[in-house]
């Protein structure tokens, strides 16, 4: 599982480096192979994958009916706008123009990699504040009783 954010600088070629404490388990769990894809509900992030993690999602997406809309579209969403992508010698990806512009990544700006458990998410640096504050705000607006869910997970 991957977890916290680690803030990276993207060169004017468009890498990122995955932080340190991420790129040997990636090596060996899948090769230093990963999935890109851009945010299925329109969210200004990018979603990563170790290839093994994702070639388990992918098998569960297009398993979903079809004529049903909603999977159609989240296919649609996921499947064309993937890459696979391979760690380099100094632990980067090259991230794809078209995803630069959709999570509006600019050069030799500050990139969040954000651990989400089995994947990752890619922000720009304003993007995640603004991120992180809507998520807080919401919050504290949530009801203060706690979710079913939720209290299934305490201890």
């Amino acid at each position: 599982m991957y977890f916290g954010t680690n803030l990276v600088k993207m060169d004017a070629k468009g890498r990122v480096a995955i932080p340190a404490r991420h790129r040997d388990r990636l090596r060996e769990r899948c090769g230093s192979r990963v999935a890109v894809t851009i945010h299925p509900t329109g969210g200004s992030c990018l979603w990563m994958y170790p290839w093994d993690e994702w070639e388990t999602t992918a098998e569960m997406i297009a398993s979903l009916p079809s004529l049903k809309h909603e999977n159609a579209v989240l296919k649609h969403i996921l499947f064309t706008n993937l890459f696979e992508l391979e760690l380099d010698g100094q632990g980067r990806i090259l991230l794809p123009a078209s995803h630069r512009v959709h999570a509006g990544l600019d050069a030799n700006a500050q990139v969040g990699i954000v651990g989400m458990g089995k994947r990752f998410e890619i922000w720009s640096e304003a993007a995640l504040e603004e991120q992180n504050a809507a998520c807080l705000e919401a919050a504290r607006q949530t009801d203060s009783e706690v979710s079913d869910s939720l209290q299934q997970l305490m201890l």
